[in-house]
């Protein structure tokens, strides 16, 4: 069995990178993937919490994030290619003149 703590670091290690994505990245797509990323690290540290405690609560909770990240996932993407053909533009620095 692996230890929790490496896997502990494994999703610390993921979520940096994820953060760290999202702020240096200037592509819309890239900072949905960025997104992805810290989801899914919170997810694995759920997994392997719930295992370690000896709960399945966290793998359902898990399960159930998983789900709403796709259809965010899905929603995220829709509005990207629906902006690009709008403004033939993915930067983020462009959405600026869209403030309300």
């Amino acid at each position: 069995m692996i230890p929790y703590e490496y896997i502990f670091y494994l999703t610390s290690i993921l979520f940096v990178i994820a953060v760290f994505g999202m702020l240096m990245r200037k592509n819309l797509i890239n900072f949905v993937i960025s997104i992805e990323i810290v989801i899914n690290a919170a997810l694995i540290n759920f997994a392997a919490g719930s295992y370690y405690f000896g709960y399945l609560n966290g793998v359902s909770y898990a399960l159930l994030i998983l789900v709403i990240a796709v259809f965010e996932a899905a929603v995220a993407i829709a509005l990207i290619i629906f902006y690009h053909k709008i403004t033939d533009n993915l930067e983020m620095s462009a959405l600026k003149e869209y403030r309300g």
